[in-house]
Parts: C-alpha cells; structure tokens; sequence
C-alpha cells in the first residue's frame, strides 16, 4: 500500500493510476532492457551513483556537480566531464569538441578549414550570406556530395538548400514558380490512391481563417494537380502555398518545397542566386573525364533501359 502520489498515471485503468508503483515500473523497466541487451549481446554499464551536490566524471574522478559545464539536455543538468576534463586533450591529443574554445577544431574536424580560412571567406563575401547578401554569413556550406567548402551562408539560405537537396533543376523550377510560372508536365508518376483520413473539424475553419478557402476548395486543387506537388512533381502536396504579399493562393505543396521557398523568404531573386551559387561550385568541380568506347556504350544502354523503365511507370497527363 503506497501513495496515490507514488504512481504514475494510465487512462485505461479504473482509478486512472499505474498498476505499478514509479520505483517498481522502473525496476522491470531496467531488467526488461538489460535482457534485450544481453540477447543482443552488449553490456550495460552499471550506474554510478554520486553522493547528494556532486557528479561522477568518468575522465577525472569523483567531484562537485558546480564545476562543470551547464547542459540542459542532461538530466543532471551537467555535462558528464567537468571543466578540467574539457579543457585538456583528449585521447587522440584533440581538443574535446565539447569546449566552445575550439571552433578551429570544429571546422578542420568537419570541413577541413581553419578559423583563418573562414574569416577570409567571409571578409571576400563582404561579411554577408553569399546567396542573400543581406543577412550575415554565419554557417559553412559544403557540396554533400563531394564534401567540398562552397561559401558562407546564413542560416536560412542554408537550410534552403538542405530542402531542396542542392538539386538545381528543383531550384530553377522553385525560382520560376516563384516567378508566377509552373511547368506542367506531359508525363507523371501518379502516387497511390491515399487512405480516405477523417477531416478535423477544425480545418475548415483554419484554412477560411487564414486562407479564405475550404477544404473542398483545396481537395479540388490537388485533385488538378494529379496529386503532386506542382515545384517537384515527386511527392504528395502537404501544404497550402501562398503569396506572403497578397495573401493569393497559389498551389499545394510538398513540405520540402514549401518549406524550402519559405526559407528563400518568398523571393524569385534569392531563389536564382541560390542557383547560381550551386552551379558555379558545380563548375569547379567538374573536371575532365575520358571514357572509353566501352564504358560509353555501356551508358548509352543503362540510359535506354533507365528511359523504357520509366515509360512504364508514368501516365501521361499533358
């Protein structure tokens, strides 16, 4: 017999209380994971635990919780090495990364650059995004592919290329959208005919309030655009897209698209810079290949497969 205040909450059950007391649960919770692991045949370090005001550092020793790093994402509230442990090498003879005193080790660990190098990108950039040249360049942006640095860039112009996945064809079609133009193609990969999922009641109300709109208004519009999304053609529209000046309805979007033209702040011209920031690294980057009457017939062949492949998968639509 125990508490009502020592058990933790379940609907399901009569008195709207756990079956099992919070230090019970937690207990089979333990035993339950220790046994998966085993099966999986790993080990589970045993907890260490500290006397009341201090935390156990596994790279020094035993010291007061107070001398170390603030991180709230830990549920002590502390990083599990102290501010001496930080400051000194790691095993390697690297800075640990977690010491906010070691950016030159961050850029040279992730993109192969110093601190110098940055600030001289930068200084070349007049100190702003390369692609929106309004907000300050603050994030290093390199080509995911070949790992090469391409430029500073702000967080949003960043992020808007992390959407459309540094695709220039995606890019140049967001830009002309943007531009008042959509291309409708002759051909589409129609998606599978979607559950038919309960509306909220809600929605209504949410898409006249902010869209003057209905959802039958917006079931209509995706039913013209095949179900696709009209920037990408690839995926499902997820979003209602509008004009951020006049308020206008333009199309439903997919959420990297949408999401992607937000980040570019609704603007043609930022769109087309991002485009040509790609293409110019792209340029660099490509060098002379030969490749042998063999190797070419043999690409000339997976192109034709790849072309009657996808004849069979689309519907034509144009």
């Amino acid at each position: 017999m125990k508490d009502v205040s020592e058990f933790g909450r379940n609907k399901r059950m009569a008195d709207g209380l756990a079956r099992y007391c919070k230090g019970c649960f937690r207990r089979r919770s333990t035993q339950r994971y220790r046994k998966r692991m085993e099966q999986q045949g790993r080990t589970v370090r045993e907890r260490i635990v500290a006397p009341e005001g201090h935390k156990y550092c596994p790279r020094v020793c035993l010291r007061q919780a107070g001398r170390g790093i603030r991180k709230q994402q830990v549920a002590e509230g502390w990083t599990r090495r102290l501010l001496q442990a930080v400051s000194q090498p790691g095993d390697a003879g690297k800075p640990h990364p977690e010491s906010r005193q070691h950016a030159d080790y961050h850029l040279k660990r992730r993109y192969g650059i110093t601190e110098d190098d940055f600030a001289r990108m930068l200084a070349r950039q007049g100190g702003l995004c390369a692609i929106c040249q309004v907000v300050p360049g603050t994030f290093v942006d390199h080509c995911h592919r070949t790992g090469a640095v391409r430029g500073v860039l702000c967080f949003n112009c960043n992020n808007g290329l992390g959407h459309f996945g540094d695709n220039t064809v995606l890019l140049e079609l967001a830009a002309l959208y943007l531009g008042g133009e959509v291309l409708w193609p002759e051909f589409v990969v129609l998606p599978g005919r979607a559950r038919d999922a309960p509306v909220a009641r809600t929605r209504n109300y949410h898409l006249a309030r902010r869209y003057r709109v209905r959802h039958e208004d917006v079931e209509r519009m995706i039913s013209a655009q095949h179900g696709l999304c009209v920037v990408c053609w690839d995926r499902p529209p997820e979003h209602v897209d509008h004009c951020h000046e006049s308020g206008e309805v333009r199309f439903a979007l997919c959420l990297p698209c949408n999401t992607g033209i937000g980040q570019f702040r609704d603007d043609a011209g930022v769109v087309w810079r991002a485009l040509s920031y790609v293409e110019a690294a792209a340029g660099e980057d490509d060098d002379d290949v030969v490749v042998s009457d063999e190797e070419l017939a043999e690409l000339i062949r997976a192109e034709e497969e790849s072309r009657s492949e996808f004849y069979r998968s689309v519907t034509r639509v144009g």
